[in-house]
């Protein structure tokens, strides 16, 4: 049988998981008992055969064959299941054998009558069983005095028989009162456990919910316009990562795009994300100024959350009509721009302060030109930080070298994001995620 921690008893029903905390008990109990019979019956057979008693030696090899086949079917499913059962046939075959065996032997009688009710304190049984086996052990101690009585003239109940009626009767008493209380322990840390594990379960499924909102929050499809391409990915390290991009569509000829991160991750960071991108879409008209704009968020996270919660956070706003895009960064890692005309990468974005800092910020605008052709690679600092099993990061120029070369190849969007994250995915190997990583590339057509 297999052994079983309560984790295991959690799954199963409150009665089901008491029945088979006893089975085990009593397994471990019956499995040394065994070995005890094996014994006693090798001692028999020896006996048998040195007394020339024939009904002794069947007895003892019947015993033999008995100890065989628990230990041979111990590993069988249907062992486990009728282990109850099992339990008792063992234990009344058990008893059958010895008084046969000690049926003219007087000091047997005594070994029944006061040593086999002791046997019902080894096992946790039900009251029902008890009385069965108790019932059965006193019977056989009053059959086996009768047989000596009729031999030697003793009275049947004499001395013996009250004693083993006594024995019987305060044995089953103590048996039924140690199971009793082992049964409340039990069950109460089963009931205390399964609780638990029903919180955590409740929690998961919250957890798992929040995940879907989250990723639900992020764009399902790439914007519905033709002057851009679009590719992003964001994969968080827990169920709720604390990264977050999206795009606004400013008019015909104007995009911004927005990505996000909050220190840390997990159900806090996801619930942060989620008031910022309410914010955004609350003050979308004015994404065309990015400095406002953050300053208006500065205001938001820091009336919102604790001193220890930041957000980092980049918006871009591409003007096709202009030719340009407009930057302004609140310690993100800034963008990288590639110029189709120069074949470089140039960083865009100063860095400033976090949102949520309770210094006072001075957030700038950048303007660059920009080309038909040009991309634009935005990303947060899960993907720089990323680690191999060296503890080297993956870092900001293995990024660039990853980016030249996937572009010196084909100038797409979603070309030069899957080169990216497939070098990640080489760099870092099979290195456990620490931090959520997201990438966004958008190409200028």
């Amino acid at each position: 049988m297999r052994d079983l921690g309560m984790d295991d008893f959690i799954l199963l029903g409150e009665r089901e998981a008491l029945q088979k905390h006893f089975d085990l008990q009593n397994y471990a109990v019956l499995k040394r008992l065994f070995g005890l019979f094996a014994a006693v019956a090798l001692g028999l057979a020896v006996d048998a055969i040195a007394e020339r008693l024939p009904v002794n030696g069947a007895v003892a090899v019947v015993n033999l064959l008995l100890v065989f086949g628990f230990f041979a079917l111990r590993d069988s499913e249907s062992f486990e299941r009728h282990f109850r059962y099992v339990t008792l046939l063992s234990l009344l075959l058990e008893v059958l054998c010895l008084a046969v065996s000690w049926a003219r032997n007087g000091a047997g009688v005594a070994f029944a009558g006061f040593v086999f009710p002791l046997l019902l304190l080894l096992f946790r049984l039900r009251l029902s069983e008890y009385l069965l086996l108790a019932g059965a052990f006193w019977a056989t101690t009053v059959a086996l005095l009768y047989r000596i009585g009729s031999q030697t003239g003793e009275p049947t109940f004499g001395s013996n028989f009250i004693g083993a009626s006594v024995v019987t009767v305060l044995a089953l008493a103590v048996a039924v009162a140690i199971t009793a209380q082992q049964r409340r322990a039990f069950l109460a840390e089963w009931r205390r456990q399964y609780a638990r594990n029903r919180d955590r379960l409740r929690m998961r499924e919250e957890i798992e919910y929040a995940r879907k909102i989250q990723l639900g929050m992020l764009p399902q499809a790439a914007p519905e316009v033709g002057w851009i391409e679009f590719a992003g990915a964001s994969l968080p390290a827990t169920e709720v990562g604390g990264d977050y991009y999206d795009y606004f569509e400013l008019g015909p000829e104007r995009l911004a795009l927005v990505i996000g991160d909050v220190s840390g991750h997990g159900l806090a960071s996801g619930l942060l994300l989620s008031g910022v991108r309410s914010c955004l879409y609350l003050i979308d008209d004015q994404l065309d100024r990015p400095v406002e704009v953050l300053g208006r968020l500065q205001r938001m996270v820091r009336r919102t959350t604790d001193r220890r919660t930041f957000v980092t956070l980049l918006l871009a706003v591409l003007d096709s009509a202009k030719g340009t895009v407009s930057v302004a960064s609140a310690g993100h890692p800034p963008l990288l721009h590639w110029s189709v005309r120069t074949r470089t990468l140039a960083e865009v974005g100063k860095g400033s302060l976090p949102l949520g800092t309770w210094l006072e910020p001075r957030y700038e605008q950048e303007v660059v030109p920009v080309a038909a052709g040009d991309l634009f690679i935005l990303y947060t600092d899960g993907l720089l930080e990323s680690r191999n099993h060296f503890g080297k990061e993956y870092g900001d120029e293995r990024l660039k070298r990853t980016l030249i070369r996937a572009l010196a190849e084909g100038n797409t969007a979603r070309g030069a994001r899957d080169a990216v994250l497939e070098d990640l995915s080489n760099f870092k190997g099979d290195v456990e995620q620490a931090d959520d990583i997201t990438l966004v590339v958008v190409r200028v057509r």
